[in-house]
């Protein structure tokens, strides 16, 4: 639910992104690959490419990989557990998309993620990022932000978040499954969100930065 609302959002920037990528160079490595949304429109704009998907959620790694069995992705879409911070690269990289995932690290985890994408791409070859929540930390109230009606019972997302610094922030979020009025399930997590913006990214890693829309900017050498 939440991966359809990205994709609907995010996905003509990420096409936009990667026109013209020369897929010769090595795999596309997608850093926190989900249930795979994003990998479909990865290996439709870019038919050539190999994709290297990471994913360290086992729910979401089971839809990812059940997910690429269809047509030609089995084929071309490798789906490993590793996460951001000990997936191991290839020597070489065609592009890399890193969705959902750059505000879950430490400064220092991203500048490491980032400088070691870079350091395996060629020339001018996209980094593809998508950063959320502006810049600097506002507390949010308790609100809905997902009601979905799936079959008989509907699912509900609900978050708040208070500042740590000026630049973190502690999520806490809660999905709900109701039948009628009734709670069938009811998952929590607490998260904390490193605030950055693209320029304070590209002064971080030395790269070049590009804004393509308000969430998503493109990072080269």
């Amino acid at each position: 639910m939440v991966a359809d609302r990205q994709v609907r959002v995010s996905g003509p920037v990420l096409v936009t992104a990667l026109a013209g990528v020369d897929t010769s160079a090595g795999p596309v490595v997608e850093i926190g690959a989900g249930t795979g949304r994003v990998t479909e429109i990865i290996a439709e704009v870019l038919p050539g490419a190999r994709v290297l998907a990471a994913e360290p959620c086992d729910p979401m790694r089971a839809v990812l990989t059940a997910r690429v069995l269809r047509g030609d992705l089995r084929d071309r879409v490798t789906v490993v557990a590793e996460s951001a911070q000990t997936l191991p690269l290839p020597d070489r990289i065609s592009a890399a998309v890193v969705f959902g995932v750059v505000n879950h690290l430490t400064p220092d985890e991203r500048v490491d993620l980032l400088r070691r994408l870079a350091r395996r791409l060629p020339q001018g070859a996209p980094i593809v990022v998508e950063l959320m929540g502006g810049t600097r930390a506002q507390p949010v109230r308790r609100t809905r932000i997902l009601r979905e009606p799936i079959g008989g019972l509907v699912y509900e997302w609900w978050g708040s978040a208070e500042p740590v610094t000026d630049r973190r922030l502690h999520w806490r979020t809660t999905w709900k499954v109701l039948r009628g009025d009734e709670l069938v399930r009811l998952v929590r997590e607490d998260y904390d969100w490193e605030l950055v913006g693209l320029d304070e990214l590209a002064e971080e890693t030395g790269l070049r930065s590009r804004l393509l829309g308000p969430e998503i900017g493109v990072l080269t050498t």
